[in-house]
């Protein structure tokens, strides 16, 4: 007799709406499908926060893969917040700190941080390619320490406030003000934008 691979069952509508903090309650009691839910709500804007963080699209399942297996067991270490997705996110970020493969993997999140929409420089000598733009930032940011990149990164591209950011990162709140206040003083000095607030 041969070995018969049966499709995985679907997660039930009741198991849909579950809380974040119920989810991860019952994943803490061994429930897998639990792990479902949260993936399907969290995949994609954790997909999208390594994907800027890394710039390497082969790595970004495998951190992806990882977190959720790291939330699974640390299901019972989740403070019951409304939204788990700041500590998925705080958990990939802890990955990819332990990965450290480069500073290059921080270019896609630059894209982010460069020029907003609306915001133009009325000095046309000032005007720079969208590319120059981005290749300055990026060379300033690689001059930022991990800690002040991460924190801003987490700040400017996943719209993360200082709380969420240092529950993510279990860090007290006030390290995070001072990273963030740090950092952008430090990319602006760079940038030679000092006057600009």
């Amino acid at each position: 007799m041969g070995c018969q691979v049966t499709a995985p069952k679907r997660v039930s509508s009741a198991n849909s709406a579950l809380t974040d903090a119920a989810a991860l309650e019952a994943l803490s009691r061994g429930q897998i499908s639990a792990l479902g839910v949260l993936y399907d709500r969290y995949q994609a804007s954790v997909s999208s926060f390594v994907r800027r963080a890394t710039n390497d699209a082969s790595d970004v399942e495998d951190v992806v893969h990882v977190t959720f297996m790291t939330a699974a067991r640390a299901a019972g270490n989740f403070d019951g917040r409304q939204s788990c997705r700041p500590w998925l996110v705080g958990i990939a970020a802890r990955l990819l700190h332990r990965r450290k493969r480069g500073l290059s993997r921080w270019a896609r999140a630059l894209r982010e941080l460069t020029v907003r929409e609306g915001e133009r420089h009325t000095d046309p000598h000032r005007e720079l390619s969208a590319r120059d733009e981005v290749k300055r930032l990026s060379e300033a940011l690689e001059k930022l320490s991990e800690p002040k990149r991460i924190v801003l990164l987490l700040a400017e591209t996943e719209g993360l406030s200082s709380e969420d950011i240092a529950s993510a990162l279990q860090i007290p709140v006030g390290t995070v003000w001072t990273r963030l206040h740090h950092a952008r003083r430090d990319l602006r000095r760079m940038l030679g934008r000092d006057g600009e607030s």
